[in-house]
């Protein structure tokens, strides 16, 4: 696991400056802390920061052929790489044990094609002397990131984090206005689009070939749903239960400590249960709690049965509420806007996870490909619900439902209950878009103010939604649903979360669910095994009877979630308040004071459940301040701690 960037100057009367190329590598460090390296050929340049994790002597990149007229810098793990080296032997010569040799010499025998052969998560990029072409590429999930910047003045850019490419003096620190429609949509700012000006995201499954100056964007890459119904429930769930190990097996390869986060999810449980049977000693198992306050989100009891089962040693962490000090340090590491609130839990327990082992496996993936989201059973249950009649569902289960009061203890049915009567008429893909959206566009329009809502690009956010949801139009409703998710939510929040804060502590996360062959074998799986009426990951769960326990497999679905919403309420209310408050939110300019004080007010008094929206207009003011105004991440810090712990009586009073 690595850091990669580089400069491409399309004067080839330029060249690449190393002074440069060591900025925007210190800028990842955390990325690497074993080791960097550098390449210059005028007006190419590559830089790495290198995390060993395979080969930790000789694997030492930029990495070269023999006669060194290819070269490559690259960032994840490719986990046949040993199949492929067998078929390469005879022709070529290699001088180290690494995956990222094999990449130089594929590309040799077989150009751009050699992409498809690989399994793995991947960012890369080879740069072919002869041809004087530059090949990046990403893996098919977008498991690891990879942002490109290309100006008018000639110069190209890319890098595994954006505050790389920000070190360089060619790109201006803007936000791009046009993204605030997506970003106050979905909490994340979708592909190719970043919240900056002129910075993109190579999207998953594609690569970026750069020729004399030009750059050609294709798809090597896409899912392709085929299911078969001629297999018995019995064939399915054997096969899954095989694919997953095939999965899991492959992604155990290291020459460094390995481990397993353990929710106690039916996910995280099944890749443990399966380790179990792979490795000799025990496995480094670790999870995060909250305390008995916040007790429904603490799912520790059912990680140390899981535990216990499967006789791992296992590490337990408790999160508490005076956790502001880390919000800045992980608004730092994102780089850019990303409102999902598990990113607390992922940061504090990368960093307490890293202290024992270099690599963890994570379960993400199981939800989008195997059915396990609540909305799921929602859409389900949409084409039953028309069936009620007009006035009943208008009249009465509308107005009742919405003035219901949110739930004391943070839980979110009654949020998911009103989306649903809500939204529950429209057109499924119209339905699905606003289940899935933290603002729709009436209150995008009310939170923004009208600078905003005068220049920004208008329902971007749909038209990107819309391009997946129909993209396999013919394709059954739950089909092109679990598409979608795979394509936006799954990309670009949860997996770009977890790579973000696990590289911040220099940990390596793998996701078995997103082996490539399990992900292709999942497209054949009729979405009604999946979910079937209201039981979410019914072949999943039907798979490990007998393996987890019958709690496992019929808990209700938590998530990684966090208890914000009562936080904000009472131990962080302080914060919040603070950060936006009516100073801050009219210095912006992008929003509407009076609205964001309604949504305040509305959360604290228990009206409704506002956390993930505040929690997405906080994440914006903090990432603006650090990144766009450019105050220092360590005057953030002193001045939580002034709102937290030094403020005078009579603010602390009025508040």
């Amino acid at each position: 696991m690595c850091g990669i960037a580089g400069i491409y100057l399309k004067n080839n009367n330029e060249t690449v400056e190393k002074k440069l190329l060591q900025q925007m590598c210190n800028a990842m460090r955390h990325r690497g802390p074993d080791d960097e390296g550098y390449y210059i050929d005028r007006n190419i340049g590559f830089c790495m920061r290198r995390l060993s994790v395979i080969d930790l002597y000789k694997g030492k990149q930029p990495i070269h052929n023999e006669d060194k007229t290819v070269w490559v810098v690259f960032n994840g793990e490719i986990y046949n790489y040993r199949e492929l080296r067998k078929s390469l032997e005879g022709k070529h010569y290699f001088y180290t044990d690494s995956d990222t040799e094999v990449l130089v010499h594929l590309y040799e025998e077989y150009g751009e094609k050699f992409v498809t052969m690989l399994n793995g998560m991947f960012a890369f990029a080879i740069w072919d002397k002869r041809t004087r072409i530059l090949f990046v590429a990403r893996d098919r999930l977008g498991i690891k990131p990879l942002y490109y910047y290309e100006g008018s003045n000639g110069k190209f850019i890319f890098a595994s984090e954006i505050k790389s490419i920000l070190k360089t003096p060619y790109v201006c620190r803007e936000v791009e206005v046009g993204a605030l429609d997506c970003y106050f949509t979905f909490l994340y700012t979708p592909a190719p689009l970043t919240m900056f000006k002129g910075i993109k995201k190579l999207l998953p499954g594609h690569i970026l070939i750069l020729k004399n100056g030009e750059v050609n964007l294709k798809q090597y890459w896409n899912i392709d749903y085929k299911p078969e119904k001629k297999k018995s429930l019995k064939s399915y769930s054997e096969e899954f239960r095989e694919k997953l190990e095939c999965a899991v097996k492959r992604q155990l390869i290291s020459d460094v400590p390995l481990g397993a986060f353990l929710s106690g999810g039916i996910d995280s449980s099944a890749i443990v249960a399966i380790m179990s049977e792979y490795l000799q000693k025990p496995i480094e198992t670790f999870s995060i709690g909250y305390g008995s306050e916040e007790s429904y989100y603490d799912e520790r009891g059912d990680a140390r049965q899981i535990s216990e089962r499967f006789r791992t040693n296992h590490h337990e962490f408790e999160l508490k509420p005076d956790i502001i000090e880390l919000i800045p340090r992980i608004v730092e590491a994102l780089d850019e806007p990303l409102a999902d609130a598990s990113a607390i839990p992922n940061f504090y327990l990368s960093k307490q996870t890293r202290k024992h082992v270099t690599v963890a496996l994570s379960g993400l993936g199981g939800d989008e490909l195997c059915g396990g989201y609540p909305r799921y059973v929602g859409m389900y249950l949409t084409s039953f619900y028309r069936y009620i009649p007009r006035f009943l569902r208008e009249k009465v289960i509308y107005n009742t439902v919405l003035r219901l009061p949110d739930s004391s203890k943070g839980k979110r049915f009654m949020d998911r209950a009103k989306r649903f009567v809500k939204y529950g008429d429209l057109p499924f893909g119209d339905a699905y878009f606003n289940m899935i959206s933290s603002f729709d566009r009436k209150n995008k329009q009310n939170l923004f103010s009208s600078y905003v809502n005068r220049i920004k690009t208008d329902n971007l956010a749909e038209a990107i939604f819309n391009s997946y949801f129909f993209y396999h139009e013919s394709e059954l409703l739950m089909n092109r649903v679990f598409f979608t998710d795979l394509k936006l939510y799954l990309v670009d929040d949860l997996l770009m979360l977890a790579d973000k804060m696990s590289m911040a502590h220099s940990l390596e996360i793998r996701v078995p669910f997103l082996d490539n062959e399990f992900v292709e074998f999942m497209a054949t799986i009729p979405p009604e095994l999946k979910v079937k009426g209201v039981t979410k990951k019914y072949l999943f769960k039907k798979s490990f009877e007998g393996i987890l326990p019958k709690n496992i497999l019929s808990k209700e679905k938590k998530g990684f979630s966090v208890p914000l919403v009562l936080w904000f309420r009472h131990d962080l209310k302080k914060f919040v308040r603070h950060y936006l408050s009516r100073k801050k939110i009219e210095s912006i300019e992008y929003f509407n004071w009076n609205y964001v004080e309604s949504l305040l007010n509305n959360h604290f008094q228990g009206k409704e459940n506002n956390f993930s929206q505040i929690w997405g207009i906080l994440l914006f003011c903090l990432w603006h301040s650090i990144y766009i105004e450019g105050r220092r991440i360590d005057d953030e810090m002193d001045a939580i701690n002034k709102i937290m712990y030094d403020m005078p009586p009579k603010v602390r009073q009025e508040l």
